[in-house]
């Protein structure tokens, strides 16, 4: 039993018979229990906080491997499908496929394409402020060949894996860009 213990072990049974004395030599004592109770919890955190630091270490570490190997598995995938002429293949233990993604406008030149996007309507207006309404701006950029200041970014095809039984029995979908 050590110092700390005896004096806790004390104040209990004399708290429980009668109040304690207290003194500059009691008062003095608990102070040093206090202390090295503090400096317990203390030295308790630091070691729960290193053991935590590890283990993130290693979840992160385990982590980035297994996500490696899914990307592997999910890059022989994609070859695979795009090797073939089919868009979508069922599989027993889920789907793959391919979809074309959306073409996107990307404003190249602020300054110019502002001077003449308002006159042709491509800018929503919100209060205090216009910015492009780039729905618009893609379609005016598909019907005509150019605008200042913006440049059309054509959809690209991004590949797509569907696992069956996974989530409680719901679909995960995962996408793998290219």
């Amino acid at each position: 039993m050590t110092f700390i213990d005896e004096l806790l072990a004390e104040a209990e049974i004399k708290e429980k018979e009668e109040r304690v004395e207290m003194s500059r030599l009691r008062a003095d004592q608990i102070l040093a229990a206090l202390s090295v109770l503090e400096q317990n919890a203390a030295d308790v955190n630091k070691l729960c906080d290193t053991e935590i630091s590890i283990i993130e270490e290693y979840r992160a570490t385990e982590l980035h491997k297994l996500e490696k190997k899914a990307s592997w598995l999910a890059y022989q995938l994609e070859q695979f499908i795009r090797s073939t002429d089919e868009k979508t293949i069922n599989l027993p233990h889920g789907t793959i496929r391919l979809r074309l993604g959306r073409d996107k406008a990307e404003i190249t030149d602020p300054e110019k394409f502002m001077r003449v996007a308002a006159a042709r309507g491509l800018l929503r207006s919100i209060p205090e402020s216009f910015e492009p309404d780039m729905q618009k701006v893609v379609t005016y950029l598909k019907q005509n060949n150019g605008l200042a200041g913006a440049a059309l970014i054509p959809a690209q095809t991004k590949f797509y894996y569907t696992i069956k039984g996974i989530n409680n029995g719901k679909a995960a979908e995962s996408e793998i860009g290219t």
